[in-house]
């Protein structure tokens, strides 16, 4: 017999009618027999007015429920609406407990009956889905949603989902469905019945589309392209004229030759072919990545060699993949492979999934989490963990899950493996092998060459790009930080011996092979050295925490989150050395304790099942982590570098929060020695020079001693005519006022530009404290009409408050540190960039005050070596997010007259476009930008 499911949906004044808030419309959809049959949409007159924010969300007014009916007169229809129907709604929680709190209210019964809920349903059967709200969801499906935040139109979407996902249901493999009807009862939405229908609509016939073993459902894979050597290719200068002469203008409607990215596709060949390094300079609008990947596609396929592309950013390797990758498979005769290669922790390890699925007794979060994860085998060719939405934040256990299904090297079993054919981190090495651009990221090509982990092929050519960010990147893995999450993943893995964890599995499995006495007497070790560790690693934590604080000023104090530096051989780091040194013990102890139980069943393994040897491996996994911790121990508090900078991050309220980082001061030598000097090497970034001069990058990477090509391509967008650069010169100088002042002052500046802009002004700060002071004053002055975004106060990811600048009019949007590079606003969406201060890194930043010593000693002047060359790169990044497309236009100001008032501030202006400068009294200035934004209009 075909359900009733009755979808609801609530717009309501606040979260809970007990707290004194209020219904103001309800929507209804009943499907039966796949059908919406029936439909209600009423507003609800509410006792009080309607909240301003509500009203601007929904856009109901208090003119639109004066008249409506109250709840009590409603409520009836609701009730028969409801009676012998499933209840349905997105976010079902919220919904169901309002609408039984308001019946209540009126002395009807609550409903009991069995619920769905389209979130829950969705997260499972949708895992890749970006977002799970609504109306994310209805436009990525392409279901009807008129209204989104009112009730009708939210019910009649949530209905139109409902269907699409139990349509979704009936597609997935018998194995699947077999897990998810296991998993059903403890999942929030009552669809057990509708799993059952979908097993016996798929009936036993094995399906082509996927790959079924150990009674797991994978996606069926498409193996990779074979170099195929018999297509000729033409040599490269003959290829590019042909591809601009005659192939782009085909591709491209209007298209119009870049001479810029001709030229620089040219470099590129030329060095891998003479294998000597290049530095490209290529700002927006160059087309950047084709000037790369079609020199490197032509000497791949040519020399039967894969290419390394290295990028910092998921959103330009998601770029490189959705835009422009395709289009390069178009321009070759030949296979182009691409394939894309991450650290092995993001990918998924299948014998842990299966272990992790067969355990019973868990959490709500790991019940859905399996779901979610079985839907998505079937679905991902990469088994990159990256894809799926896992539930839970950090501290509900979304990292926990991770971890407990992850790839790592320690526990691989090899042969023993009955998944090792099908295993995702391994095909993707296979993958990598074979194809021809690896496009990969800076974090895991350091690491490669860091634990030469053998991941990347070795030898073959690397385009680096986003190549400004690799200095940080490789100080970042070439050192080591140590925190308190360290000791809490050990006590996760292993446990008490009370506890159902790894060492009961073990010493059940040694009842086995007759190890029981030897294996209960290091266990016994273990469980004692466990304590101590807790102890000792508690104090160890209270004790840097201390010193921490101890270092700081009080301002630091004051603010909450302390940086404070240290060297390892002064006289007040003893206590902690101390402690460190008993950590290292008692970890010792450990780790030679579980070595001693895996060494045991390790000689036993020729003889043990595959679930026997897997615990085993876990073992394996443990130890490893105990030898990364042990070494953080070291490298970070005990070992005595002069070469290295240290420093504690901590916090009064949370020891918990407190790390020690250790990094090398000057990577130069190294880079110029691990990859450099082993491989011809492209770096490109659209900001590589100051004042037009590679010098500075080339001595912070060790590149100046190689023969090193270098190349500008020049910008195809006309500056002089689309850009102004603004400098308000009534403006006071920061150091001449309290921060609080300034503050006010740029807030009234920021309110008198957006006048004029109306909005659309994305204002860059160098520190979350100004931007805090001068949210709270402008939002104060801030007329109704303007819209202000802050960072870290407006709740959402960067993504998320970028999506919603491009949305709302009349939009102000501020930002720190990630927004200075990577954010794209294209179009009339920005017209105005205001830089609050030249964004001079913070002298006290351990890493900044070490390298700035380092130049000093040398005799030489930290500032014009260092600290000034770095803020015009960030500088020019700040600068970039402005113009993104020929036709884009808009005005720059910079509130920071040192640009105007010192000599090493024109190194700014002379490292831009060439862009007029007009400096003059604020007032001044909104008169020139009304001018220039009327031209544009």
């Amino acid at each position: 017999m075909e359900k009733k499911f009755v979808v609801v949906d609530l717009e309501t004044t606040g979260h809970s009618i007990k707290s004194g808030d209020e219904m103001i419309e309800i929507g209804v959809a009943v499907i039966e027999d796949g059908q919406i049959t029936e439909r209600l949409s009423a507003f609800v007159r509410p006792q009080k007015p309607i909240p301003p924010f509500i009203s601007q969300l929904t856009g109901i007014t208090d003119e639109d429920v004066a008249q409506a009916e109250s709840f009590a007169t409603i409520a009836p229809r609701v009730l028969q609406l409801l009676d012998g129907g499933v209840f349905v709604a997105h976010n079902v929680q919220f919904d169901l407990t309002f609408l039984n709190e308001a019946l209540e209210e009126e002395g009807y019964l609550p409903y009991t009956g069995p619920v769905i809920d389209t979130v829950e349903l969705a997260r499972i059967l949708l895992p890749t889905a970006e977002s799970h709200s609504l109306s994310h969801l209805t436009e990525a499906l392409q279901l009807t949603h008129h209204e989104a935040h009112r009730a009708g139109s939210d019910a009649e979407a949530t209905a139109e989902l409902l269907l699409h996902l139990l349509t979704r249901l009936q597609d997935l493999p018998l194995d699947t469905l077999r897990h998810l009807r296991r998993l059903a009862g403890k999942l929030f939405s009552a669809i057990e019945q509708e799993v059952d229908q979908a097993i016996q609509t798929v009936g036993l016939e094995p399906d082509d589309r996927f790959d079924s073993f150990r009674k797991l459902a994978l996606k069926k894979r498409t193996e990779p392209v074979e170099w195929d050597t018999r297509t000729e290719l033409e040599p490269f200068s003959p290829f590019v004229d042909r591809l601009n002469e005659t192939v782009f203008p085909q591709l491209f409607p209007g298209y119009e030759p870049r001479t810029g990215q001709l030229e620089m596709m040219r470099h590129v060949y030329q060095s891998l072919d003479q294998e000597t390094p290049l530095l490209v300079e290529a700002g927006t609008g160059t087309g950047k990545s084709l000037g790369y990947l079609v020199p490197a596609a032509h000497y791949a396929i040519e020399h039967e060699t894969p290419i390394i592309v290295s990028t910092h950013t998921i959103q330009l390797q998601e770029q490189l993949f959705a835009r422009d990758l395709p289009l390069l498979r178009q321009l070759f005769e030949a296979p182009v492979d691409i394939t894309l290669l991450k650290g092995r922790s993001n990918y998924m390890d299948l014998r842990k999934f299966e272990f992790f699925l067969s355990e019973t007794e868990e959490p709500y979060n790991f019940t859905l989490a399996k779901a979610i994860l079985l839907v998505w085998l079937t679905q991902t060719e990469t088994g990159d963990l990256e894809e799926v939405s896992l539930p839970g934040g950090a501290a509900q256990g979304n990292i926990a899950i991770k971890q407990l299904i992850q790839s790592d090297s320690q526990s691989q079993l090899g042969r023993f493996d009955p998944w090792y054919s099908r295993d995702f981190f391994h095909h993707a090495v296979r993958r990598a092998k074979q194809a021809t651009i690896i496009v990969t990221n800076h974090a895991l090509l350091f690491s490669d060459i860091q634990y030469e982990a053998g991941v990347l092929p070795k030898g073959c050519p690397l385009i680096l790009d986003e190549a400004h960010q690799i200095e940080e990147v490789a100080s970042h893995h070439f050192g080591l930080v140590f925190d308190g999450h360290s000791f809490d993943r050990i006590f996760r893995q292993l446990g008490f011996s009370s506890d159902k964890k790894l060492l009961t599995r073990l010493i059940s499995l040694s009842d086995q092979y007759d190890l029981t006495e030897l294996v209960e007497a290091h266990s016994e070790t273990i469980d004692e050295t466990l304590t101590k560790l807790l102890e000792e690693a508690d104090g160890l934590l209270t004790i840097i925490q201390a010193y921490g604080l101890e270092l700081a000023s009080r301002k630091e104090r004051r603010e909450g989150r302390v940086t404070v530096r240290f060297k390892r051989l002064d006289q007040s780091m003893r206590a902690v050395q101390e402690s460190a040194k008993r950590v290292e013990l008692v970890l010792r102890r450990l780790r030679q304790a579980i070595r001693a139980i895996h060494k045991l069943f390790h000689d036993q393994r020729e003889h043990m099942s595959y679930r026997e040897r897997s615990v085993v491996a876990d073992l394996k996994t443990v130890i490893g982590q105990l030898e990364e911790v042990e070494q953080a121990i070291f490298e970070t508090m005990l070992a005595p570098h002069d070469e290295t900078v240290s420093w504690i991050e901590t916090t009064a309220k949370n020891r918990k929060l407190t790390r020690i980082y250790t990094q090398p001061i000057d990577i130069s030598n190294r880079l110029h020695r691990e990859v450099f000097s082993k491989r011809t090497c492209i770096l490109t970034s659209a900001t590589l020079t100051v004042s037009n001069k590679f010098q500075f990058i080339e001595q912070r990477l060790g590149l100046s001693e190689l023969e090193t090509r270098r190349f500008i391509v020049p910008s195809p967008f006309g500056y002089a005519e689309k850009v102004r650069l603004m400098i308000p010169t009534d403006l006071p100088l920061l150091q001449d006022v309290p921060q609080a002042t300034y503050s006010e002052v740029i807030a009234d500046a920021i309110i008198r530009i957006a006048e004029v802009t109306e909005g659309r002004m994305l204002v860059l700060f160098t520190s979350n404290e100004m931007l805090r002071q001068t949210h709270d004053a402008t939002k104060m002055a801030l007329p109704e009409r303007f819209t202000l975004l802050s960072q870290g106060i407006t709740q959402g990811s960067r993504q998320r408050l970028m999506k919603q600048f491009k949305q709302l009019d009349a939009c102000i949007l501020f930002g720190t540190a990630s927004f200075w590079e990577g954010v794209d606003v294209p179009g009339d969406d920005l017209s105005c960039l205001v830089i609050v201060r030249l964004p001079f890194a913070p002298p006290d930043q351990p890493i900044v005050q070490a390298r700035s010593e380092q130049i000093e000693q040398q005799g030489k002047s930290s500032f014009f070596e260092y600290s000034l060359p770095q803020a015009i790169i960030r500088f020019k990044q700040g600068f970039g997010r402005l113009i993104r497309t020929t036709n884009d236009r808009g005005v720059v100001f910079v509130f920071d007259r040192r640009i105007e008032t010192t000599r090493y501030g024109k190194r700014f202006v002379t490292s831009l476009p060439n862009v007029p400068l007009l400096a003059k009294p604020l007032d001044e200035l909104t008169a020139e930008l009304e001018l220039f934004l009327n031209e544009t209009d």
